[in-house]
């Protein structure tokens, strides 16, 4: 009777474990917005402190990074429901001036699998300056956002 229950325990485990579909993975969701920094002379730079708010639609900005030290890029994530762009606020101090950037794009649900969804690409991003100051210029550099691993907008400061 003890291996009886022994063997469908072992069983029932073994056929209660799912397949690696069920695990998702960081690269089966929607990609963050990469942002990389220069100066005037084109050349990267480090900013000394970095705040950055997004605007997803919400009664209030949400903060991305405060007061973050020594940064050379960041990664925004973008918004996911039905706006056709994300603002994006920057500013090197918690007092001072704030540069407002808007990033246009096309929407592209892609099915992951069971236990991760869909998650969304963006194509045809687009980079606009409404607001600048300490942000002089963006210069576009890959137009889709499919994941993390490239650059897609240099930021002049």
């Amino acid at each position: 009777m003890k291996n009886l229950i022994w063997i469908f325990g072992v069983l029932l485990l073994l056929t209660s474990c799912g397949g690696d579909d069920d695990i998702c993975l960081n690269s089966d969701s929607t990609p963050r917005l990469k942002l990389l920094f220069k100066n005037a002379n084109n050349q990267d730079v480090t900013l000394d402190t970095l705040y950055v708010d997004v605007d997803y639609g919400k009664d209030s900005l949400t903060h991305i990074i405060t007061a973050a030290a020594n940064q050379d890029s960041v990664m925004v994530p973008m918004r996911i429901d039905d706006s056709p762009y994300t603002d994006i606020y920057i500013k090197q101090r918690l007092v001072g001036p704030t540069s407002k950037l808007r990033i246009n794009y096309d929407k592209k649900a892609i099915y992951v699998s069971p236990a991760c969804g869909f998650k969304i690409n963006y194509e045809n991003l687009k980079g606009a300056i409404l607001q600048g100051n300490p942000v002089q210029s963006i210069q576009s550099n890959n137009t889709s956002l499919t994941n993390e691993n490239s650059i897609n907008f240099y930021l002049r400061f």
